[in-house]
C-alpha cells in the first residue's frame, strides 16, 4: 500500500447525494487520503489514500480535476494539511484582532490561519503552503496537521505518546501530567532515521519503557517501525478511529491506518 493509490467505496452511496455529507482531507508532506461521511448517519462513504507522493502538490491538483467524488458539492470540507509553519500560543497571550504579530515567528507569505483549542488551553497559529491551498475548494475549513492528534487528546487519560505514521514520515503527540507536552512532524524515511529521531525524543522528553505508545496511520504489528519502538516501550497499542464513523469498507483493512484522517472529523 505504501507506493500506491487506494479507493474504497460503497456501492450504495450516490454522488448527488455529496450535500448532506463532510469531505475530510488529510495533506501531509507525502501523502494525500481523504474520506466521505454521511453527516447524519456517520456512514463512511468513500475512503481513499496515496502514500509514498513525490508532488503531494501536483497529485492534489490531479485528483481535484479527475476524481468525481473531489469534484461534488458537500455540506462541510476539513483539510489538514502539513506545515512546518506554526506555533502554539496560550489562551492569555493570544490577540485574535492582530494576527499580523505572528507573522515574524512564521516562515511563510501565505494566509495565517488560527485554530482555538479550548480545553488545551491555547491556540495553534499557522500558515501552509500557498501553492498547496489554492488547490482547495473556496470553502474549506483549513487546519493544521497536528489538529487531529490534538483533537484525539480528550480520548486519552494517562500520560502517552501518540503517532501517526505514513509511509516516510511520522507526526508525534505527547502528554504528560493532562497537558500537551510536545507535538513534532519528523520525515524518516528509513528505519535507523526513525530510530535516530525516536531515541533523540526518549531522551529530551524524558520517558520511560513504561508510558502507553497509541499507533495510527501506516504501521502494521511487526514491522521494522514496529519492533523498533519495541525495543524502547513496553505498552503498544493500534489507535482506532476515535469517532462516530461506521462503515462495511473498512470491514477488511487495518482501521488504525484511518484514524488521523477520521479524527479529522472531530475538530471545531
Amino acid at each position: 500500500m505504501s507506493n500506491n493509490s487506494l479507493l474504497l467505496v460503497n456501492p450504495n452511496f450516490k454522488a448527488d447525494a455529496s450535500a448532506n455529507c463532510h469531505l475530510l482531507l488529510k495533506i501531509t508532506n507525502d501523502s494525500f487520503s481523504y474520506a466521505v461521511i454521511n453527516k447524519d448517519s456517520d456512514e463512511i462513504n468513500v475512503i481513499f489514500d496515496k502514500q509514498g507522493c513525490e508532488d503531494v502538490q501536483q497529485d492534489l491538483k490531479n485528483a481535484f480535476e479527475t476524481d468525481t467524488y473531489l469534484s461534488q458539492k458537500y455540506g462541510t470540507i476539513k483539510a489538514a494539511v502539513h506545515t512546518s509553519n506554526f506555533i502554539f500560543v496560550p489562551n492569555e497571550w493570544f490577540d485574535a484582532d492582530n494576527l499580523s504579530v505572528y507573522s515574524n515567528f512564521l516562515i511563510s507569505e501565505g494566509k495565517i490561519h488560527t485554530k482555538s483549542h479550548n480545553d488545551l488551553g491555547f491556540n495553534t497559529v499557522f500558515s501552509v503552503n500557498k501553492n498547496v491551498e489554492e488547490e482547495l475548494p473556496e470553502e474549506v475549513i483549513v487546519y493544521s496537521q497536528s489538529s487531529p492528534l490534538l483533537a484525539l487528546f480528550g480520548q486519552i487519560n494517562t500520560d502517552a505518546l501518540l503517532i501517526d505514521f505514513t509511509a516516510s514520515s511520522f507526526n508525534l503527540l505527547c502528554i504528560k501530567d493532562k497537558k500537551i507536552n510536545f507535538q513534532n512532524h519528523y520525515q524518516a524515511e528509513t528505519v535507523d532515521e526513525f530510530n535516530y529521531f525516536l531515541l533523540l525524543i526518549i531522551e529530551q522528553l524524558g520517558l520511560n519503557d513504561t508510558i502507553p505508545v497509541y499507533l495510527q496511520g501506516i504501521i502494521n504489528e511487526d514491522d521494522d517501525y514496529y519492533n523498533t519502538l519495541l525495543k524502547y516501550f513496553n505498552n503498544l497499542y493500534f489507535f482506532l478511529p476515535a469517532g462516530k464513523q461506521k462503515s462495511e469498507l473498512l470491514a477488511d483493512m487495518p482501521q488504525h491506518y484511518f484514524s488521523g484522517l477520521l479524527a479529522l472529523d472531530l475538530c471545531e
